[in-house]
């Protein structure tokens, strides 16, 4: 994720490079979600089949080849073309999952899972961090002139020290058609939300919207028909399976619409009207909690069982949202509330993949977090268009910078406050009904009390 939030800071100089409207650079970040979206439950389905390393290294290289499409980019197309590709390193997540729970017992396991889980967040946040670093320093290029060789390095890693894996079953073709569908319909998903409100309602917006479902419907029934189905709706209708994705999905967006608004937040004058550079200071507290809070609650989940932490981290997402909503807006309460809201974050985000994983097979590792990898993502790819409409309804001009902006006015940061809160309740009642805790009932009926 650090390789895909690097050019959050430099929107402005490649709008300014390629001569484009903003509507094409604010595609840099969600077409890579996009793919990553799509993508992932096909790859871990691929990898369960056909070995979990070799899918590894062919998602690294098909990255790989991103990143130098974006280093060498004469426009905004080819630039866009290497961002899609680098989705494949999103989709790479479930296999790593896979790859842990083969290789560990069952303890080390859910720590490797809490710590992958953890870099989501913490990868977003450091990515955001050095990449406005680098682009004030250098030139957004030379974001791409570090992740070369680092992704090479890695490469030769998984090589050399990962272990081949038997595949499960290698026979039979893959669902193309599914992936394919399942990416055409979240494209179209995300050019209508992309939408001013006035278009959605138009001509246009509404061709859009029933293309979406007509082509969900599409996957759906590919979906039935085929024999080695993208996502199996079967698994997918199983109680269990369907609350983690529901948790995976709104804790993801919540994560992406807070997100989006800290810049706004922290640099304009109806926030703190502080310097670019705080922007990644004041993140820095938070990515810490959120690179503690994965292995730790990893670690926790075999004592203690998946339902604890998903209340736990969903009472923190709720003391955040509360916290900022109901105290004048300052340089401590933000610092306070981005950790305790980042900690939280990470604590869910992984009880939801262990969570998952205690109702599936080993043998469906990759498949089963792939589906969740798609969820969470979707929900960091909605997440930020929501904060873009609520700070769009209510604008003032103001001289910033020596020129008039029309910047969001105070109360729409409050509104995005309470959309967190408002989540953020839904994750708790969610998760202190529906969520049971597998293993606990297990370790119960192993090791009755006397």
């Amino acid at each position: 994720m650090a390789g895909e939030s690097m050019l959050t800071a430099a929107l402005p100089e490649i709008e300014h490079e390629f001569s484009v409207p903003g509507i094409y650079e604010s595609w840099i970040l969600p077409i890579v979600l996009l793919v990553g979206a799509a993508a992932s439950p096909f790859v871990g389905t691929a990898g369960d089949r056909f070995g979990h390393k070799r899918l590894l290294i062919i998602c690294l290289v098909i990255y790989s080849v991103g990143l130098i499409s974006g280093l060498v980019a004469p426009d905004i197309w080819v630039l866009l073309f290497g961002r899609a590709m680098q989705g494949a390193g999103i989709a790479a997540f479930p296999l790593g999952y896979a790859i842990i729970r083969q290789r560990l017992c069952e303890t080390g396991a859910d720590t490797g899972i809490g710590i992958i889980s953890a870099m989501y967040g913490a990868g977003t946040f450091i990515g955001v961090i050095t990449g406005s670093f680098i682009t004030g320093l250098f030139s957004w290029r030379v974001t791409y002139m570090v992740l070369i060789p680092a992704t090479c390095i890695l490469l030769l890693c998984i090589w050399k020290y990962i272990g081949d894996d038997e595949p499960v079953n290698g026979h039979g073709s893959l669902d193309f058609a599914g992936f394919f569908s399942l990416l055409l319909f979240l494209l179209l998903s995300l050019v209508f939300f992309s939408l001013p409100t006035e278009d959605q309602i138009g001509f246009f917006g509404l061709l859009l919207l029933v293309s979406a479902v007509l082509v969900f419907g599409l996957f759906i029934r590919i979906e039935r028909r085929a024999s080695h189905p993208l996502a199996d709706i079967q698994l997918m209708k199983r109680r269990p399976v369907a609350v983690f994705m529901v948790i995976g999905f709104l804790t993801v967006f919540t994560f992406f619409v807070l997100l989006q608004m800290m810049p706004y937040i922290i640099r304009l004058p109806t926030g703190l009207a502080l310097s670019a550079e705080m922007v990644g200071l004041i993140l820095i507290p938070g990515t810490l909690c959120d690179m503690a809070a994965g292995p730790l609650t990893g670690r926790m989940i075999p004592v203690i069982g998946c339902r604890l932490p998903c209340i736990t981290g969903s009472l923190l997402l709720l003391s955040a949202g509360c916290l900022l909503f109901l105290f004048p807006v300052t340089l401590p309460v933000l610092v306070i509330a981005w950790m305790v809201f980042s900690f939280g974050m990470s604590m869910l985000a992984t009880a939801d993949l262990i969570g998952v994983l205690e109702f599936i097979g080993e043998e469906r590792t990759a498949e089963a977090t792939g589906i969740i990898q798609s969820m969470q993502t979707l929900g960091g790819m909605i997440g930020p268009i929501v904060t873009g409409i609520i700070l769009a309804t209510s604008q003032v001009s103001t001289m910033y910078l020596g020129e008039i902006w029309e910047i969001p006015k105070t109360g729409t940061y409050y509104q995005v406050f309470l959309v967190v809160i408002i989540i953020s309740s839904l994750l708790l009642v969610i998760s202190w009904i529906y969520v049971k805790d597998r293993r606990k009932e297990r370790n119960e009926h192993t090791h009755p009390s006397v």
